[in-house]
């Protein structure tokens, strides 16, 4: 009786343990850390399709630097007219760790957004939201570092 409780446990635990849509299935690893670094948004995609010549903001915009810090702080480096820009923001973790709630700026008003995390690997994280016209976006990052020592 104790091992079917037990495997029924463990099933009902790994069953629990993929967070995201798609994946990955188990990471021992803590969000917040595996968060924290410099991440490029590598694709961007317009209501499923991708796209390279139209971005939601040109801060969310292909090739843009998303800098996630422990204090919660957002740098964000973005190119412009052949210039690269600079802005700034906060971010933190929505309900279960599902979402990333960000509020940054863009140009020269504030945008505050709430991101569903759809991936998220040690290298890769996926993020989609609507915009106010109703289009879905979502933008693929890609690790370029961590800010987390290894093994900790």
């Amino acid at each position: 009786m104790k091992k079917c409780l037990f495997g029924l446990m463990a099933s009902l635990l790994l069953l629990s343990a993929c967070r995201y849509k798609e994946g990955p299935f188990l990471n021992f690893t803590n969000v917040e850390k595996r968060l924290r670094g410099a991440w490029a948004i590598s694709n961007v995609y317009k209501n499923g399709e991708e796209t390279s010549e139209e971005f939601p903001t040109v801060v969310e915009s292909k090739n843009a630097r998303y800098e996630f810090y422990k204090n919660k702080v957002l740098l964000i480096s973005y190119l412009q007219n052949n210039t690269v820009k600079e802005s700034s923001g906060s971010w933190d973790f929505g309900s279960k760790k599902k979402t990333i709630q960000a509020v940054f700026l863009n140009e020269y008003y504030s945008i505050s957004r709430e991101y569903e995390i759809i991936k998220f690997k040690s290298n890769e994280l996926k993020l989609r939201f609507t915009d106010d016209n109703g289009i879905t976006w979502t933008l693929v990052l890609s690790l370029d570092y961590s800010f987390v020592p290894y093994g900790m």
